[in-house]
C-alpha cells in the first residue's frame, strides 16, 4: 500500500483487500488463466496472459509461472496469436528473470510484453527491455512478426520520446490512456494523447495494440491507423465490459484480442480501478465487472459473429 496516499485512499483500499480476500475472482491462479485464454483463442481471439502481482511475490515464482503458460500454450494452434505481459517491476528488473521468461516465450513462439507501471518507473522499465532486445534472443519457427511489446499511457508527455524509442528499436505498442499518474505538469488530454500517438506511430511499429474500452476513441484511432497502413489489434481487459467494442471489432474488421488477469489480487484490482475512476460505476454495464467469469465469457461469445459449418471446418 503507498503511504504516499491520502488517509481516506488508504481506508479504500484496506477495505477493496479484505472484500477481495472473502469474494475473489477467477482465473486466480496461472493454470485458470491458461485455460480461459486456451477458451477465448477457441473463439478466434487474440490473447495475453498477466500477473496481477502484489508485494513480496516471489520473481522467481513469476519466472516459472510464465514459463509454464507458455509451455502450455505450445500445441496451441494460434500459438503465434498469444503472447506473455510481464510487469518489470514484479521482477525487481532482473535481467536474467526477465530472460528466463523470453527465451522459453520466444522459443514457443509467443511474443514478450512489458506492462506500463508507475511514471518513475518508465526509465527501469525500457532499460531492462532494451537489455533483452541487445541479446539477440532465438526465435521457434511459430512466431512471426514482433518479438517484444511495449505499453505506453497517452496521458503521459513523455511518452512521445517514448514513441520515438519504439520506432527506433523495432518494438511493437500497446496504447492505454493510464491508470497511473505523472503529474499535472507532465500530463495531457489522454483521448487526445493517445491519437496523436496512433499519428505517430502508425506505420512505424510492427504493430498498434489499442487498448480501450472507449468505443469512439477507439473508431477514431482505427481510422487514423489504418490511413497510416498500420497493423492495429483492439486489446480488452478480460472482466470489464465488452459488448460494445466487440461490436466495434465487428463492424471495422479490426482483430479483437483480450488481457487475461490472474491472481489473488484480481477484485482488489477491479475495485481500486473504480476508486480511481468512480465515473466508470455510472455506465450501464459496470456490474458486469463483478460477474462470474462463465457469465462474462457467455456475454464475449453471444456477440461473437456466428461461424458457419465452413468456418468450423
Amino acid at each position: 500500500m503507498d503511504k504516499s496516499d491520502p488517509p481516506y485512499k488508504r481506508v479504500l483500499k484496506r477495505m477493496a483487500y479484505r472484500l477481495g480476500g472473502l469474494c475473489p475472482l477467477k482465473p486466480q491462479s496461472v493454470r485458470e488463466g491458461t485455460e480461459l485464454c486456451r477458451i477465448l483463442q477457441g473463439h478466434e481471439l487474440l490473447t495475453t496472459l498477466g500477473r496481477l502481482s502484489k508485494s513480496g511475490d516471489d520473481p522467481g515464482q513469476i519466472v516459472q509461472e510464465y514459463q509454464s503458460a507458455s509451455n502450455s500454450l505450445l500445441t496451441s494452434p494460434a500459438r503465434d496469436r498469444f503472447y506473455l505481459s510481464v510487469k518489470p517491476p514484479a521482477l525487481n528488473f532482473d535481467p536474467e528473470h526477465a530472460a528466463a521468461i523470453a527465451a522459453t516465450a520466444l522459443l514457443n513462439g509467443h511474443g514478450v510484453h512489458f506492462d506500463s507501471h508507475k511514471f518513475a518507473q518508465t526509465d527501469a522499465t525500457l532499460e531492462l527491455l532494451e537489455v533483452l532486445l541487445k541479446r539477440d534472443l532465438p526465435c521457434g519457427e511459430g512466431r512471426r512478426g514482433w518479438r517484444f511489446s511495449l505499453t505506453l499511457p497517452s496521458r503521459w508527455k513523455r511518452s512521445v520520446a517514448d514513441a520515438r524509442w519504439a520506432v527506433a528499436n523495432g518494438v511493437r505498442v500497446r496504447l492505454v490512456k493510464g491508470d497511473f499518474e505523472a503529474g499535472a505538469s507532465l500530463e495531457v488530454d489522454p483521448g487526445r494523447g493517445l491519437l496523436e500517438l496512433v499519428d505517430q506511430l502508425a506505420g512505424k511499429v510492427p504493430g498498434l495494440a489499442l487498448a480501450t474500452h472507449d468505443c469512439t476513441l477507439a473508431r477514431e484511432a482505427i481510422a487514423r491507423g489504418r490511413k497510416a497502413g498500420s497493423s492495429l489489434q483492439l486489446e480488452l481487459f478480460f472482466g470489464r465490459p465488452a459488448s460494445d467494442m466487440v461490436a466495434l471489432s465487428r463492424e471495422t474488421g479490426v482483430p479483437l484480442g483480450f488481457y487475461v488477469p490472474y491472481g489473488d489480487t484480481l477484485l482488489i484490482y477491479l475495485i481500486r480501478d473504480l476508486l480511481g475512476n468512480p465515473g466508470k460505476l455510472l455506465r450501464r454495464d459496470s456490474l458486469e465487472l463483478f460477474g462470474r467469469q462463465k457469465t462474462k465469457l457467455a456475454r464475449i461469445t453471444e456477440a461473437l459473429p456466428q461461424r458457419g459449418p465452413s468456418a468450423r471446418g
